[in-house]
């Protein structure tokens, strides 16, 4: 399975972002003198590419980990339902997990109204599998692959071309690039039009967060 089979398409398109992101942050610090560049030039980009393996695999633990507290809150509340005395504590389960999605925008005893339908429903569904071992790894491996992925590749001019200065303009080049694309893959209408509006608009903020990050020391 596909990592966005488990933690959905914008997520995993984040993974690739937050990972250009701390790539970039680390490689503008290379701005500057020659000098600058010989002291710190490779500390500079192993800690990039480092930071952003570490970074995927924090991340997948924790998606591994909100996915089983999902799990478990989804058998719960189908525990609640099946049981007649119990079916008013599923309620408040139920309204946590939809009350934020678009659910939101219907009247409120609409809502609460369709929230007992639920129960009537899910007490006739069977619980819900637990996550393997399989699932944990597919998760962390696949956050690994995208933010270890994403920062080689804004890392890897630095190892290509002899020249700090060239090496870090093509390093950029191919950060905004990979923003572009994970914006473009991100969008929900499928025409070519909104697609490049989305994806140069996740390049725009991808690069402000960015420098905004380096300003500030991070």
């Amino acid at each position: 399975m596909r990592l966005s089979d488990y933690i959905g398409t914008y997520w995993a398109g984040a993974e690739v972002m937050y990972a250009v992101i701390i790539a970039m942050t680390f490689t503008s610090t290379l701005r500057g003198p020659i000098t600058h560049f010989e002291t710190d030039y490779y500390n500079v980009v192993y800690a990039a590419l480092f930071c952003c393996i570490a970074w995927g695999i924090a991340d997948g633990l924790f998606y591994t980990w909100e996915r089983t507290y999902n799990i478990r809150l989804e058998n719960k509340i189908i525990e609640f339902s099946k049981a007649a005395e119990k079916n008013e504590a599923a309620i408040p389960l139920i309204r946590e997990e939809l009350d934020d999605t678009i659910l939101r925008n219907i009247d409120e005893k609409v809502r609460y109204k369709l929230y007992h339908q639920l129960v009537k429903h899910l007490a006739e569904v069977g619980m819900v599998r637990k996550p393997s071992a399989r699932d944990a790894f597919n998760i962390i491996s696949g956050t690994f692959v995208a933010a270890s992925m994403a920062g080689l590749i804004v890392v890897l001019p630095f190892f290509l071309i002899d020249s700090p200065i060239y090496a870090l303009r093509i390093s950029n080049l191919l950060g905004i690039s990979l923003l572009f694309i994970s914006g473009y893959y991100r969008a929900l209408e499928r025409n070519l039009s909104n697609r490049i509006i989305l994806g140069f608009g996740t390049a725009i903020i991808g690069i402000i967060i960015a420098a905004i990050t380096t300003w500030l020391g991070g």
